[in-house]
């Protein structure tokens, strides 16, 4: 849950950039999902039943943010409802306002509040492929009828320091972030099963920390290009022969951004 939560965290890309009161600014973001290994997936019962969580392998979201006053910015985000593999976005939508905080000859700091709220739904507990195959067979063991319908909430909250260099090197911009964020996870489970229908509701929560190293590079006066990677640690308990471990998750992120 956590893992999942942290792929799409409402995080900023690129620098705060004052371009006066009123001034708009419109993006698009691409951030990976690293895929999970068998063990990784193996979550359901306690551990021992496998679960279909390689879904996308991207999330993407879209911005518009508009600088309000005394250098402070507020911008909405929303992640467009495509199914892919199953998995599909429904009412993700995040929120945030940045203020700049010090501004020097070389090199920028700002403050960033960040909230998202939103889900995930996919055929994680029974796949559409294994709900193919007959009923207590090594293809479908836990005797699954139908695509589960299975719900994930993305939900979370925190605040993020990002510096940053005034000055290009080489035309690149180099910036770094780190975040601090508050997870509240929920997933609800509705999987049809040959004799029953499994349902039930796990609830998470805890506190996480991000660190983001981004690379901007100014396309024109308008438009820009920000690449960036993002490290979160989680820990994870497993059953007595896997006791103990580390899920961190590190993606990749691309960033298009034009200001109006």
């Amino acid at each position: 849950m956590a893992y999942m939560t942290a792929s799409t965290l409402n995080l900023g890309m690129g620098p705060y950039r004052p371009n006066g009161a009123g001034s708009w600014r419109w993006s698009t973001e691409l951030s990976s999902i690293p895929t999970l290994n068998d063990a990784q997936q193996q979550v359901g019962f306690g551990g021992f039943k496998s679960e279909d969580l390689n879904k996308s392998p991207v999330f993407g979201r879209l911005r518009v943010a508009m600088e309000l006053f005394s250098k402070v910015t507020a911008e909405v985000a929303y992640t467009p409802p495509i199914e892919i593999s199953g998995a599909k976005a429904v009412d993700v939508w995040g929120v945030a306002l940045s203020r700049q905080l010090l501004s020097q000859q070389h090199w920028t700091l700002g403050a960033r509040l960040f909230v998202q709220t939103g889900e995930v739904r996919a055929d994680v507990t029974c796949s559409a492929e294994v709900a193919q195959a007959p009923a207590r067979t090594p293809q479908n063991p836990f005797g699954c009828a139908a695509p589960s319908q299975d719900r994930l909430s993305l939900d979370h909250h925190g605040i993020e320091f990002m510096a940053a260099a005034t000055q290009p090197i080489l035309g690149i911009e180099p910036w770094l972030a780190i975040a601090l964020t508050r997870m509240t996870p929920t997933v609800e489970v509705d999987a049809p099963l040959q004799n029953t229908r499994e349902r039930y509701t796990l609830k998470s929560k805890g506190n996480t920390q991000t660190i983001s190293v981004g690379l901007g590079h100014a396309l024109n006066a308008r438009w820009r290009v920000d690449l960036a990677t993002s490290y979160t640690p989680l820990d994870v308990q497993r059953p007595i022969d896997r006791v103990g471990g580390r899920d961190d998750l590190w993606n990749v992120k691309l960033s298009l951004t034009w200001d109006g």
